[in-house]
């Protein structure tokens, strides 16, 4: 099972591409995730409409790229206080063997700055990381 981080960024087409590509090399499917981060001071499971709508919008956009590689993907949009944490989390729940996500630039003291640091850090199985110019 492949993860494919999405972020409703201009990279997702990259990940996309390349967990459609893997998947089909492997007879894999494709987990597709948002995660939708909560600030400390709500309620984890409040309902986040306008966030809920990005990644919906995003998740259906991806759909579309991972139908023209007849790849089976199922997307799922999480809610957390961290990213890398739910990325690991979901990781973790449906047996992944790689997760791809898009490489952020961000060079920060601040761990919840650094999502790809902490997944390559702290996860049982392989990382491809995307990079776009932009």
């Amino acid at each position: 099972m492949i993860l494919a981080i999405i972020t409703g960024s201009t990279a997702d087409e990259y990940v996309a591409t390349t967990a459609s590509r893997l998947a089909k090399q492997m007879k894999s499917e494709v987990n597709l995730l948002y995660v939708i981060e909560v600030d400390r001071k709500l309620p984890i499971d409040m309902e986040v409409p306008a966030e809920t709508e990005k990644g919906e919008i995003a998740l259906s956009k991806i759909e579309e790229v991972m139908s023209r590689f007849k790849v089976k993907s199922k997307g799922e949009i999480l809610q957390a206080r961290f990213s890398g944490s739910a990325i690991l989390s979901q990781s973790e729940n449906i047996g992944a063997d790689t997760i791809i996500l898009a490489h952020s630039k961000n060079i920060s003291d601040n761990l919840y700055d650094n999502i790809c640091e902490y997944v390559t850090d702290n996860t049982k199985c392989d990382v491809i990381m995307c990079s776009t110019k932009e």
